[in-house]
């Protein structure tokens, strides 16, 4: 058991020591095991040297970083023109952003680390007090332990000492918790490191990694997630020969680091080589036009927790400047509970670029017209249709959707997740019941861990007030795609996100922040979740 359950149980102890003569040597006896239970550990001075040791990397990064951006506007030689001076610049850009990037991570694990060194010594303060007082308790009632009166009067101090220790305890689990959680976070930026352990050349895997959409924040918007940086580099180090020759055709034919970055991408959600060539053929003439990539290769759900982290707005699924699910005319065919297509639809397209790109064009993308807003609405909708008649007949319903409308179950939600964001991301997913607090606590912890690799999270909720008054209680699907430290990004497929934090997750809250609005679905109570 952990610290606090241990105190707890000493506790209860302590509260219920019995009655009659031997009152006493049952209290000392609890006051022993609270005693025994260890007292918060490790030491603060060590963290704090740490956080130094970091924030004194973080200015050397800062310094390189900003010595190599003056290197790009002012200092390539002169005789670097063309190709040359622009692969220079890209590769040394790439550099600097690289370091720019490690310095703001250095920034805040120093600053997280300080923060838990100096609730690691709160803590440690208050279980001291906790411990000492116990022991007075202990001392003065170790000579009349058979003293009832003395013994009855000794309870309330003692439970009072223990609890003092339990809240030491619950502060160190909590702080310790949330330091781990912002530490892993702060970890998987390391992404330059994921890309150039395989087949990749060092200085091509700097710029895939660093390769953002238009308006990508300083470490934000990348093209490709951690998860996808490791998947197309296990893919190259498997292919055959001549898909391998292929490949590498493609990416040197690329008119721009964002064309190749999108042939990655393309390559990391399970497509084949020829399957890559033909979306090559159709993005190559736009090679260097980033933002018609960007518009027609992503949705514009914008899932950059430093640029919306800080919003309480609902952010709006919008393709080409038109809001999209705007009520029912797209999603859910009105009375159709396909919230669990709609969900993991969503969340795959912003990792396959090559659905992404049907749906945005219907392949035809130089044809006048067909990446209109209407036409990618049509082409949703049917998708989501599609989609939904199969996570049915996964789910082994006899009859399906437009004879059934009623949804999908379990399976059928796992069928889904496996076969949009398993194909996308190689996990595998499996359904969690979430039962209770504990349950949504422990489902949390993965829930990060799959956030930070780029992996997007399915959940179910209710309404709870709607259940225990007898009705329906809007069961309905939605999606984790992202974190910010405490924080997780929602999409409902009604088609807008809002940031919810972990504790309003974990304790039926969704909806504090207008997520489902009037619904008011707040309790989650099922995950599906990558193995």
């Amino acid at each position: 058991m952990s610290k606090v359950a241990d105190l707890q149980k000493a506790q209860q102890a302590i509260t219920h020591p019995g009655s009659g003569f031997f009152v006493g040597v049952a209290l000392l006896s609890a006051i022993d095991k609270a005693l025994a239970v260890a007292g918060p550990a490790g030491n603060p001075g060590v963290i704090r040297e740490r956080a130094k040791a970091y924030a004194e990397t973080a200015k050397a990064y800062a310094k390189a970083s900003t010595d190599l951006k003056e290197v790009v506007d002012n200092r390539l030689p002169n005789a670097w023109t063309g190709s040359v001076a622009e692969n220079a610049t890209q590769s040394i850009r790439a550099l600097a952003n690289e370091l720019a990037v490690s310095q703001k991570s250095l920034e805040q694990a120093a600053t997280e680390l300080n923060a838990w060194a100096d609730n690691l010594e709160g803590a440690q303060s208050t279980d001291a007090q906790g411990v000492t007082a116990l022991e007075n308790v202990q001392k003065s009632l170790g000579h009349d332990a058979f003293d009832i009166g003395k013994a009855i009067a000794a309870i309330e101090p003692a439970n009072t000492a223990v609890g003092t220790r339990i809240s030491a305890a619950q502060r160190t689990e909590s702080g310790g918790t949330h330091a781990a959680s912002m530490l892993n976070q702060l970890a998987a930026r390391a992404r330059t490191e994921r890309a150039g352990q395989g087949p990749i050349d060092p200085l091509a895997a700097l710029v895939l990694a660093n390769e953002k959409g238009p308006g990508g924040g300083a470490d934000g918007d990348y093209i490709l997630t951690d998860g996808q940086l490791d998947r197309a580099k296990q893919f190259m180090s498997v292919m055959n020969g001549t898909d391998q020759l292929a490949f590498q055709k493609l990416l040197s034919g690329a008119k721009s680091p964002e064309e190749a970055a999108y042939l990655w991408k393309a390559l990391a959600a399970g497509h084949s080589v020829a399957d890559v060539q033909q979306f090559a053929a159709l993005i190559h003439p736009h090679g260097d036009d980033p933002r018609w990539l960007s518009e027609h290769l992503v949705p514009a759900l914008s899932t950059d927790p430093l640029q919306e982290e800080s919003t309480s707005h609902a952010i709006k699924l919008n393709y080409k400047g038109a809001q999209i699910l705007d009520g029912y005319d797209v999603y859910s065919q009105r009375n159709v509970g396909d919230c669990v297509a709609a969900s993991t639809v969503v969340a795959s397209l912003k990792l396959d670029p090559v659905t992404m790109l049907q749906l945005t064009t219907g392949n035809m993308a130089d044809v006048p017209g067909a990446d209109s807003p209407e036409y990618f609405k049509q082409r949703l909708q049917q998708l989501f249709i599609g989609q939904y008649q199969q996570g049915q007949l996964a789910n082994g319903d006899q009859k399906i959707y437009p004879e059934n409308g009623g949804g999908i179950g379990p399976k059928g939600n796992t069928f889904l997740a496996n076969q949009n964001l398993g194909k996308a991301t190689g996990s595998t997913y499996e359904y969690v019941d979430l039962n209770t607090d504990d349950d949504r606590r422990a489902a949390v912890t993965r829930i990060e861990k799959a956030l930070d690799e780029g992996k997007p999270v399915p959940f179910c909720a209710f309404d709870e007030a709607s259940k225990a008054a007898g009705k329906d209680g809007g069961y309905h699907q939605m999606v984790i795609v992202a974190r910010d430290g405490d924080r997780l990004q929602v999409y409902n497929p009604w088609g807008q996100s809002v940031w919810v934090t972990e504790d309003q997750f974990i304790h039926n809250h969704l909806n504090d922040g207008g997520l489902t609005d009037t619904a008011n679905i707040n309790r989650p109570y099922g995950v599906e979740l990558p193995k």
